[in-house]
Protein backbone atom coordinates (compact mmCIF):
# COMPACT_ATOMS: atom_id res chain seq x y z
CA UNK A 1 0.00 0.00 0.00
CA UNK A 2 0.78 3.16 -0.61
CA UNK A 3 2.52 5.87 2.32
CA UNK A 4 0.08 8.48 0.87
CA UNK A 5 -2.79 6.66 2.44
CA UNK A 6 -1.16 5.22 5.38
CA UNK A 7 -2.91 5.09 8.78
CA UNK A 8 -4.89 7.84 8.51
CA UNK A 9 -8.65 6.94 7.74
CA UNK A 10 -10.42 9.35 5.95
CA UNK A 11 -13.91 11.09 8.09
CA UNK A 12 -16.78 12.70 6.90
CA UNK A 13 -16.63 15.49 3.90
CA UNK A 14 -13.07 14.84 3.58
CA UNK A 15 -10.58 12.75 2.10
CA UNK A 16 -6.83 12.30 2.74
CA UNK A 17 -5.34 13.33 -0.81
CA UNK A 18 -1.19 13.17 -1.54
CA UNK A 19 1.22 13.39 0.96
CA UNK A 20 -1.64 13.33 3.57
CA UNK A 21 -3.29 16.86 2.53
CA UNK A 22 -6.97 16.96 3.11
CA UNK A 23 -8.78 17.57 0.01
CA UNK A 24 -11.87 19.74 1.18
CA UNK A 25 -14.73 20.79 -0.49
CA UNK A 26 -17.24 23.44 0.56
CA UNK A 27 -20.63 22.75 -0.78
CA UNK A 28 -22.47 25.63 0.98
CA UNK A 29 -19.35 28.24 0.03
CA UNK A 30 -19.60 27.38 -3.84
CA UNK A 31 -23.33 27.18 -3.84
CA UNK A 32 -23.30 30.61 -2.30
CA UNK A 33 -20.27 32.34 -3.86
CA UNK A 34 -21.36 31.70 -7.15
CA UNK A 35 -25.04 32.89 -6.30
CA UNK A 36 -23.11 35.93 -5.03
CA UNK A 37 -20.64 36.64 -8.53
CA UNK A 38 -24.04 36.28 -10.32
CA UNK A 39 -26.55 38.79 -8.13
CA UNK A 40 -23.18 41.20 -8.41
CA UNK A 41 -22.84 40.75 -12.52
CA UNK A 42 -26.24 41.37 -12.83
CA UNK A 43 -25.92 45.02 -11.25
CA UNK A 44 -23.40 45.63 -13.20
CA UNK A 45 -24.64 44.61 -16.86
CA UNK A 46 -27.78 47.06 -15.17
CA UNK A 47 -25.56 49.86 -15.36
CA UNK A 48 -24.05 49.24 -18.42
CA UNK A 49 -27.10 48.43 -20.50
CA UNK A 50 -26.80 52.30 -22.07
CA UNK A 51 -23.17 51.76 -23.03
CA UNK A 52 -23.62 48.46 -24.77
CA UNK A 53 -26.29 49.45 -26.19
CA UNK A 54 -24.13 52.31 -27.88
CA UNK A 55 -21.48 49.38 -28.65
CA UNK A 56 -23.54 46.81 -29.79
CA UNK A 57 -23.28 47.36 -33.73
CA UNK A 58 -19.02 47.57 -33.02
CA UNK A 59 -18.83 44.44 -30.70
CA UNK A 60 -21.64 42.15 -33.01
CA UNK A 61 -18.62 40.35 -34.75
CA UNK A 62 -16.86 39.73 -31.40
CA UNK A 63 -20.19 38.73 -29.90
CA UNK A 64 -20.99 35.98 -32.33
CA UNK A 65 -17.30 34.38 -32.02
CA UNK A 66 -17.85 34.64 -28.02
CA UNK A 67 -21.33 32.81 -28.38
CA UNK A 68 -19.65 29.77 -30.12
CA UNK A 69 -17.39 29.64 -26.56
CA UNK A 70 -20.30 29.68 -24.44
CA UNK A 71 -21.86 26.47 -22.39
CA UNK A 72 -24.19 24.90 -24.88
CA UNK A 73 -26.26 21.83 -23.89
CA UNK A 74 -27.45 19.01 -26.40
CA UNK A 75 -29.29 15.72 -26.02
CA UNK A 76 -27.30 13.14 -27.50
CA UNK A 77 -28.63 11.19 -30.65
CA UNK A 78 -29.51 7.61 -29.79
CA UNK A 79 -27.66 5.26 -31.64
CA UNK A 80 -26.09 2.00 -30.90
CA UNK A 81 -24.24 -0.49 -32.80
CA UNK A 82 -21.38 2.08 -33.32
CA UNK A 83 -17.74 1.31 -32.35
CA UNK A 84 -16.66 3.98 -30.15
CA UNK A 85 -13.41 5.66 -30.39
CA UNK A 86 -11.73 8.79 -28.47
CA UNK A 87 -13.01 11.59 -30.61
CA UNK A 88 -16.85 10.03 -30.47
CA UNK A 89 -16.60 9.09 -26.68
CA UNK A 90 -15.38 13.30 -25.93
CA UNK A 91 -17.72 14.94 -28.27
CA UNK A 92 -21.08 12.67 -27.97
CA UNK A 93 -21.15 9.91 -25.78
CA UNK A 94 -23.21 6.99 -27.02
CA UNK A 95 -26.53 6.75 -24.64
CA UNK A 96 -27.06 2.90 -24.96
CA UNK A 97 -23.69 1.34 -25.07
CA UNK A 98 -20.97 2.78 -23.78
CA UNK A 99 -18.70 0.40 -22.50
CA UNK A 100 -15.34 -1.36 -23.65
CA UNK A 101 -15.32 -2.98 -26.70
CA UNK A 102 -14.40 -6.32 -28.04
CA UNK A 103 -13.55 -7.81 -30.70
CA UNK A 104 -17.31 -9.61 -30.22
CA UNK A 105 -19.01 -6.33 -29.46
CA UNK A 106 -20.13 -4.51 -26.16
CA UNK A 107 -20.01 -7.91 -24.02
CA UNK A 108 -19.01 -5.38 -21.39
CA UNK A 109 -21.37 -2.48 -21.87
CA UNK A 110 -23.39 -0.21 -19.77
CA UNK A 111 -26.83 0.35 -21.46
CA UNK A 112 -27.93 3.60 -19.72
CA UNK A 113 -31.63 4.40 -19.11
CA UNK A 114 -31.71 7.75 -20.27
CA UNK A 115 -30.00 9.37 -23.31
CA UNK A 116 -26.78 11.35 -21.90
CA UNK A 117 -27.25 14.95 -21.91
CA UNK A 118 -24.39 16.83 -22.28
CA UNK A 119 -22.80 20.64 -21.35
CA UNK A 120 -20.18 22.36 -22.47
CA UNK A 121 -18.40 23.84 -25.17
CA UNK A 122 -18.14 22.20 -28.49
CA UNK A 123 -14.69 24.28 -29.57
CA UNK A 124 -11.25 22.36 -28.59
CA UNK A 125 -9.05 23.64 -26.23
CA UNK A 126 -5.55 24.21 -26.20
CA UNK A 127 -4.97 20.62 -25.86
CA UNK A 128 -7.36 19.76 -28.74
CA UNK A 129 -10.13 18.25 -26.79
CA UNK A 130 -13.46 20.19 -26.34
CA UNK A 131 -14.48 20.66 -22.93
CA UNK A 132 -17.75 18.66 -22.11
CA UNK A 133 -19.48 17.05 -19.02
CA UNK A 134 -22.47 14.73 -19.38
CA UNK A 135 -25.36 13.43 -17.24
CA UNK A 136 -25.60 9.37 -17.54
CA UNK A 137 -28.31 7.60 -15.44
CA UNK A 138 -28.91 3.73 -14.77
CA UNK A 139 -31.96 2.91 -13.50
CA UNK A 140 -30.97 -1.02 -12.53
CA UNK A 141 -27.56 -0.40 -11.08
CA UNK A 142 -26.96 -2.65 -7.62
CA UNK A 143 -30.35 -3.80 -7.58
CA UNK A 144 -32.54 -1.34 -8.60
CA UNK A 145 -30.74 1.38 -6.33
CA UNK A 146 -29.78 3.71 -9.69
CA UNK A 147 -27.07 5.90 -9.97
CA UNK A 148 -26.53 9.46 -12.02
CA UNK A 149 -23.34 10.59 -13.47
CA UNK A 150 -22.30 13.96 -13.64
CA UNK A 151 -18.58 14.11 -15.14
CA UNK A 152 -17.01 14.05 -18.32
CA UNK A 153 -17.19 11.06 -20.35
CA UNK A 154 -13.37 10.26 -20.02
CA UNK A 155 -14.60 10.05 -16.00
CA UNK A 156 -17.21 7.40 -17.24
CA UNK A 157 -15.04 5.41 -19.05
CA UNK A 158 -12.86 5.34 -16.66
CA UNK A 159 -15.38 3.43 -14.11
CA UNK A 160 -16.61 1.26 -16.95
CA UNK A 161 -13.14 0.04 -17.19
CA UNK A 162 -12.99 -0.50 -13.67
CA UNK A 163 -16.08 -2.42 -13.91
CA UNK A 164 -17.36 -0.55 -11.66
CA UNK A 165 -21.11 -0.16 -13.01
CA UNK A 166 -21.32 -3.75 -12.82
CA UNK A 167 -23.22 -5.99 -10.37
CA UNK A 168 -20.79 -7.92 -8.32
CA UNK A 169 -21.31 -10.14 -5.59
CA UNK A 170 -20.26 -8.38 -2.34
CA UNK A 171 -19.56 -9.32 1.18
CA UNK A 172 -20.95 -10.73 4.30
CA UNK A 173 -21.46 -7.24 5.47
CA UNK A 174 -23.29 -6.27 1.98
CA UNK A 175 -25.38 -9.53 1.42
CA UNK A 176 -26.63 -9.18 5.07
CA UNK A 177 -27.86 -6.02 4.38
CA UNK A 178 -29.27 -6.95 1.27
CA UNK A 179 -31.70 -9.22 3.81
CA UNK A 180 -32.61 -6.79 6.18
CA UNK A 181 -30.08 -7.77 9.12
CA UNK A 182 -28.61 -4.74 10.23
CA UNK A 183 -26.04 -4.01 12.87
CA UNK A 184 -27.76 -0.12 13.25
CA UNK A 185 -31.37 1.45 12.70
CA UNK A 186 -32.20 5.76 11.74
CA UNK A 187 -34.09 6.85 14.07
CA UNK A 188 -34.75 10.48 15.87
CA UNK A 189 -32.41 11.70 18.00
CA UNK A 190 -32.65 14.66 20.61
CA UNK A 191 -31.95 17.71 19.26
CA UNK A 192 -30.23 16.49 15.59
CA UNK A 193 -33.25 15.12 13.90
CA UNK A 194 -32.34 11.57 12.52
CA UNK A 195 -29.14 9.82 13.01
CA UNK A 196 -27.52 6.23 13.40
CA UNK A 197 -27.96 4.22 16.20
CA UNK A 198 -26.06 1.03 16.98
CA UNK A 199 -28.74 -2.07 17.33
CA UNK A 200 -25.90 -4.44 18.90
CA UNK A 201 -22.23 -4.78 19.69
CA UNK A 202 -20.03 -3.69 16.67
CA UNK A 203 -16.19 -4.46 17.32
CA UNK A 204 -13.69 -2.32 16.56
CA UNK A 205 -12.45 -2.42 12.91
CA UNK A 206 -16.18 -3.87 11.95
CA UNK A 207 -17.97 -2.54 8.74
CA UNK A 208 -20.98 -0.22 10.30
CA UNK A 209 -22.62 0.41 6.79
CA UNK A 210 -22.06 -0.02 3.29
CA UNK A 211 -23.45 2.40 1.15
CA UNK A 212 -23.60 3.14 -2.54
CA UNK A 213 -23.89 6.69 -4.44
CA UNK A 214 -26.97 7.70 -5.52
CA UNK A 215 -25.66 10.35 -7.29
CA UNK A 216 -21.79 11.42 -8.38
CA UNK A 217 -21.06 15.41 -9.50
CA UNK A 218 -17.73 16.30 -10.50
CA UNK A 219 -16.52 19.38 -9.29
CA UNK A 220 -15.04 20.39 -12.65
CA UNK A 221 -18.87 20.55 -13.40
CA UNK A 222 -19.70 22.41 -10.42
CA UNK A 223 -17.18 25.19 -10.98
CA UNK A 224 -17.70 26.02 -14.65
CA UNK A 225 -21.16 25.77 -15.31
CA UNK A 226 -23.26 28.55 -14.90
CA UNK A 227 -25.61 28.51 -11.57
CA UNK A 228 -28.76 27.65 -13.43
CA UNK A 229 -27.86 25.29 -15.81
CA UNK A 230 -26.13 23.39 -12.61
CA UNK A 231 -29.57 23.10 -10.71
CA UNK A 232 -31.29 22.29 -13.69
CA UNK A 233 -28.74 19.03 -14.74
CA UNK A 234 -28.60 18.01 -10.98
CA UNK A 235 -32.10 18.45 -10.92
CA UNK A 236 -32.43 15.78 -13.68
CA UNK A 237 -30.45 13.54 -12.24
CA UNK A 238 -32.26 12.75 -9.22
CA UNK A 239 -35.31 12.82 -11.19
CA UNK A 240 -33.82 9.92 -13.25
CA UNK A 241 -33.23 7.59 -10.19
CA UNK A 242 -35.78 4.99 -9.06
CA UNK A 243 -38.91 6.49 -7.13
CA UNK A 244 -37.48 4.84 -3.69
CA UNK A 245 -34.07 6.47 -3.91
CA UNK A 246 -35.19 9.63 -4.98
CA UNK A 247 -37.49 9.57 -2.08
CA UNK A 248 -34.47 9.16 0.14
CA UNK A 249 -32.63 12.03 -1.04
CA UNK A 250 -35.96 14.71 -0.92
CA UNK A 251 -36.08 13.69 2.93
CA UNK A 252 -32.63 14.53 3.61
CA UNK A 253 -32.14 17.58 5.86
CA UNK A 254 -31.39 20.86 3.81
CA UNK A 255 -30.01 24.12 4.29
CA UNK A 256 -32.35 26.90 4.52
CA UNK A 257 -32.15 28.82 1.73
CA UNK A 258 -33.98 29.76 -1.97
CA UNK A 259 -32.75 26.51 -3.50
CA UNK A 260 -33.63 23.33 -2.56
CA UNK A 261 -31.05 21.29 -4.51
CA UNK A 262 -28.19 23.38 -3.43
CA UNK A 263 -29.79 23.00 0.22
CA UNK A 264 -29.65 19.24 0.27
CA UNK A 265 -26.41 18.78 -1.35
CA UNK A 266 -24.78 20.97 1.08
CA UNK A 267 -25.85 19.03 3.82
CA UNK A 268 -25.01 15.58 3.15
CA UNK A 269 -22.23 15.12 0.50
CA UNK A 270 -19.59 13.67 0.53
CA UNK A 271 -16.31 14.07 -1.29
CA UNK A 272 -14.47 11.16 -2.83
CA UNK A 273 -11.82 10.87 -5.33
CA UNK A 274 -12.32 9.29 -9.27
CA UNK A 275 -10.05 8.90 -12.11
CA UNK A 276 -6.64 10.48 -11.74
CA UNK A 277 -7.81 12.55 -8.12
CA UNK A 278 -10.39 14.06 -9.72
CA UNK A 279 -12.43 15.11 -6.70
CA UNK A 280 -16.46 14.23 -7.11
CA UNK A 281 -19.28 15.22 -4.67
CA UNK A 282 -21.04 12.13 -3.98
CA UNK A 283 -24.78 11.71 -2.04
CA UNK A 284 -25.01 9.22 -0.10
CA UNK A 285 -28.12 8.92 1.23
CA UNK A 286 -27.82 6.27 3.86
CA UNK A 287 -24.18 7.65 5.36
CA UNK A 288 -26.02 11.22 4.90
CA UNK A 289 -27.98 10.26 7.93
CA UNK A 290 -24.31 9.88 10.18
CA UNK A 291 -24.08 13.23 12.58
CA UNK A 292 -21.07 14.73 13.74
CA UNK A 293 -18.90 14.49 16.69
CA UNK A 294 -15.48 16.02 17.00
CA UNK A 295 -14.82 12.49 18.81
CA UNK A 296 -16.25 10.02 16.68
CA UNK A 297 -16.04 6.47 16.62
CA UNK A 298 -16.37 5.81 12.88
CA UNK A 299 -14.91 6.88 9.29
CA UNK A 300 -15.47 6.06 5.98
CA UNK A 301 -13.09 4.35 2.99
CA UNK A 302 -14.78 4.50 -0.12
CA UNK A 303 -13.81 2.25 -3.08
CA UNK A 304 -13.64 3.66 -6.81
CA UNK A 305 -13.60 0.12 -8.22
CA UNK A 306 -16.79 -1.05 -6.25
CA UNK A 307 -18.17 2.68 -6.07
CA UNK A 308 -18.95 1.49 -2.67
CA UNK A 309 -18.59 3.45 0.53
CA UNK A 310 -17.80 1.36 3.74
CA UNK A 311 -18.00 3.37 7.17
CA UNK A 312 -15.70 1.28 9.44
CA UNK A 313 -15.65 1.48 13.61
CA UNK A 314 -12.89 3.33 15.66
CA UNK A 315 -13.55 1.04 18.55
CA UNK A 316 -16.25 -0.87 20.28
CA UNK A 317 -19.91 0.49 19.96
CA UNK A 318 -22.36 -0.77 22.59
CA UNK A 319 -26.08 -1.23 21.70
CA UNK A 320 -28.00 1.85 21.60
CA UNK A 321 -24.57 4.15 21.35
CA UNK A 322 -25.17 6.80 18.21
CA UNK A 323 -22.78 6.51 15.40
CA UNK A 324 -21.21 9.46 14.71
CA UNK A 325 -18.14 10.43 12.39
CA UNK A 326 -16.21 13.90 11.76
CA UNK A 327 -17.31 16.38 9.50
CA UNK A 328 -13.92 18.37 9.92
CA UNK A 329 -10.12 17.61 10.07
CA UNK A 330 -9.75 15.62 13.52
CA UNK A 331 -6.15 17.87 13.71
CA UNK A 332 -8.44 21.16 13.84
CA UNK A 333 -8.61 23.09 17.30
CA UNK A 334 -12.14 23.09 19.03
CA UNK A 335 -12.54 26.73 18.62
CA UNK A 336 -11.93 26.21 14.38
CA UNK A 337 -13.79 23.14 14.38
CA UNK A 338 -16.87 25.54 15.93
CA UNK A 339 -16.64 27.91 13.95
CA UNK A 340 -16.27 25.62 10.74
CA UNK A 341 -19.18 24.05 11.51
CA UNK A 342 -21.66 27.10 12.70
CA UNK A 343 -20.47 28.85 8.96
CA UNK A 344 -20.76 25.40 6.62
CA UNK A 345 -23.28 23.34 8.38
CA UNK A 346 -25.05 25.99 10.67
CA UNK A 347 -24.92 24.08 14.61
CA UNK A 348 -23.55 24.35 17.54
CA UNK A 349 -20.89 21.41 18.22
CA UNK A 350 -22.03 19.91 21.33
CA UNK A 351 -20.51 16.45 21.48
CA UNK A 352 -18.58 14.91 24.09
CA UNK A 353 -15.31 16.65 23.20
CA UNK A 354 -16.67 19.69 23.16
CA UNK A 355 -18.30 19.62 26.52
CA UNK A 356 -15.40 18.53 28.08
CA UNK A 357 -13.27 20.83 30.47
CA UNK A 358 -10.10 22.88 28.84
CA UNK A 359 -7.54 20.15 30.60
CA UNK A 360 -9.88 17.40 28.79
CA UNK A 361 -9.61 19.00 25.12
CA UNK A 362 -5.78 20.52 25.66
CA UNK A 363 -4.57 17.48 26.64
CA UNK A 364 -6.98 16.16 23.07
CA UNK A 365 -5.23 18.51 21.05
CA UNK A 366 -1.68 18.23 21.49
CA UNK A 367 -2.23 14.29 21.18
CA UNK A 368 -3.70 15.33 17.95
CA UNK A 369 -0.91 17.56 17.03
CA UNK A 370 1.45 15.45 17.45
CA UNK A 371 -0.39 12.35 15.22
CA UNK A 372 -0.14 15.41 12.68
CA UNK A 373 3.62 16.18 13.26
CA UNK A 374 4.56 11.96 13.02
CA UNK A 375 2.41 12.01 10.00
CA UNK A 376 4.27 14.16 8.32
CA UNK A 377 7.40 12.71 9.50
CA UNK A 378 6.44 9.12 8.47
CA UNK A 379 6.99 10.49 4.93
CA UNK A 380 9.65 12.71 5.14
CA UNK A 381 11.96 9.47 6.23
CA UNK A 382 10.50 7.62 4.21
CA UNK A 383 11.39 9.74 1.00
CA UNK A 384 15.11 10.60 2.60
CA UNK A 385 15.46 7.03 3.17
CA UNK A 386 15.50 6.60 6.96
CA UNK A 387 13.54 3.41 7.22
CA UNK A 388 14.02 2.47 10.35
CA UNK A 389 13.18 5.83 11.47
CA UNK A 390 9.83 5.89 9.75
CA UNK A 391 9.64 2.86 11.19
CA UNK A 392 9.82 3.79 14.93
CA UNK A 393 7.77 6.79 14.53
CA UNK A 394 4.92 5.38 12.46
CA UNK A 395 4.94 2.87 16.25
CA UNK A 396 4.63 6.25 17.90
CA UNK A 397 1.57 7.52 16.01
CA UNK A 398 0.39 4.72 16.94
CA UNK A 399 0.54 4.80 20.59
CA UNK A 400 -0.72 8.52 19.90
CA UNK A 401 -3.68 7.45 17.98
CA UNK A 402 -5.06 4.74 20.41
CA UNK A 403 -4.70 7.23 23.32
CA UNK A 404 -7.10 9.67 21.31
CA UNK A 405 -9.49 6.68 20.48
CA UNK A 406 -8.71 6.85 16.82
CA UNK A 407 -6.27 4.20 15.62
CA UNK A 408 -6.16 3.18 12.09
CA UNK A 409 -7.93 -0.16 10.46
CA UNK A 410 -4.80 -2.38 11.15
CA UNK A 411 -4.69 -3.94 8.21
CA UNK A 412 -3.28 -0.46 6.35
CA UNK A 413 -1.19 -0.54 9.18
CA UNK A 414 0.73 -3.17 8.94
CA UNK A 415 0.85 -2.71 4.95
CA UNK A 416 2.51 -0.21 6.09
CA UNK A 417 5.04 -1.49 8.10
CA UNK A 418 5.84 -4.44 5.80
CA UNK A 419 6.71 -1.89 2.98
CA UNK A 420 8.94 0.24 5.52
CA UNK A 421 10.63 -3.09 6.74
CA UNK A 422 11.24 -4.21 3.28
CA UNK A 423 12.73 -0.88 2.46
CA UNK A 424 14.92 -1.36 5.23
CA UNK A 425 15.93 -4.39 4.24
CA UNK A 426 14.41 -6.46 6.79
CA UNK A 427 13.06 -9.57 4.59
CA UNK A 428 11.88 -10.94 8.75
CA UNK A 429 9.89 -8.33 9.95
CA UNK A 430 8.44 -7.76 6.48
CA UNK A 431 7.06 -11.43 6.16
CA UNK A 432 5.87 -11.29 9.58
CA UNK A 433 3.64 -7.88 8.97
CA UNK A 434 2.80 -8.94 5.56
CA UNK A 435 1.03 -12.08 7.06
CA UNK A 436 -0.20 -10.01 9.76
CA UNK A 437 -1.88 -7.45 7.22
CA UNK A 438 -3.25 -10.84 4.91
CA UNK A 439 -4.91 -12.00 7.96
CA UNK A 440 -6.40 -8.66 8.94
CA UNK A 441 -7.63 -7.99 5.52
CA UNK A 442 -9.53 -11.58 5.09
CA UNK A 443 -11.02 -11.05 8.40
CA UNK A 444 -12.33 -7.61 7.70
CA UNK A 445 -14.51 -8.72 4.58
CA UNK A 446 -14.63 -5.65 2.65
CA UNK A 447 -16.37 -5.00 -0.41
CA UNK A 448 -13.27 -4.31 -2.44
CA UNK A 449 -11.15 -7.21 -2.24
CA UNK A 450 -7.84 -5.37 -4.13
CA UNK A 451 -6.17 -4.79 -0.88
CA UNK A 452 -6.75 -8.52 0.04
CA UNK A 453 -4.98 -9.63 -3.20
CA UNK A 454 -2.33 -7.37 -3.28
CA UNK A 455 -1.32 -8.70 0.48
CA UNK A 456 -1.24 -11.63 -0.87
CA UNK A 457 0.60 -11.27 -4.17
CA UNK A 458 3.13 -9.15 -2.05
CA UNK A 459 3.68 -11.84 0.34
CA UNK A 460 4.36 -14.49 -1.87
CA UNK A 461 6.79 -11.97 -3.31
CA UNK A 462 8.22 -11.86 -0.11
CA UNK A 463 8.84 -15.81 0.63
CA UNK A 464 10.34 -15.98 -2.65
CA UNK A 465 12.84 -13.02 -1.75
CA UNK A 466 13.14 -15.22 1.61
CA UNK A 467 14.06 -18.54 -0.05
CA UNK A 468 16.41 -16.43 -2.46
CA UNK A 469 18.65 -15.08 0.22
CA UNK A 470 18.61 -18.52 1.99
CA UNK A 471 19.96 -20.13 -1.32
CA UNK A 472 22.74 -17.51 -1.52
CA UNK A 473 23.54 -17.57 1.84
CA UNK A 474 24.17 -21.23 1.90
CA UNK A 475 26.63 -21.09 -1.15
CA UNK A 476 23.51 -22.29 -3.30
CA UNK A 477 23.67 -19.22 -5.59
CA UNK A 478 25.11 -18.30 -9.32
CA UNK A 479 28.76 -18.45 -9.00
CA UNK A 480 31.06 -16.64 -11.24
CA UNK A 481 33.11 -18.34 -13.77
CA UNK A 482 36.84 -17.82 -13.82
Amino acid sequence: MALDTLLFPSGHYYHIGPDFELLTININQLFISQRKAADMMHRILLLAVSLLFCLSFALKDAAARSHAQQQKSWQCPRRSGTRIDESSIRTCPLPGQLGIVDEEGYSDAVSWSFSPRCIGDRVKNESGVPWIECLFSDSNFRNGHGISLVTSPTITSHLLGLGALEDRPHSAVAQEAAKGILSYEIVNVKGKGKGVVAKRLIRRGEIVMIDIPAILVGTGFLGQVRPHHRRRMVKQAINQLPERTRNKIYKLSSATGEYLIDGIFGQNSNSVLLGDGQIHIGMFTEAARINHSCRPNAYFRFSERMLAMEVVAYHNIEAGEEIEMSYVPITETREDRRKYLKENWGFDCTCELCRATDLEIGDSESRRRRMKELKESVLYARKEGFFQDAVNMAEEWLMFSEWERLPPLMPEYYDTLTELYLLNGDIFNATRYGRMALDGWAKFGSVDDEFLERSRIGLLNLSERSKTRRLYSSGGGPREKF
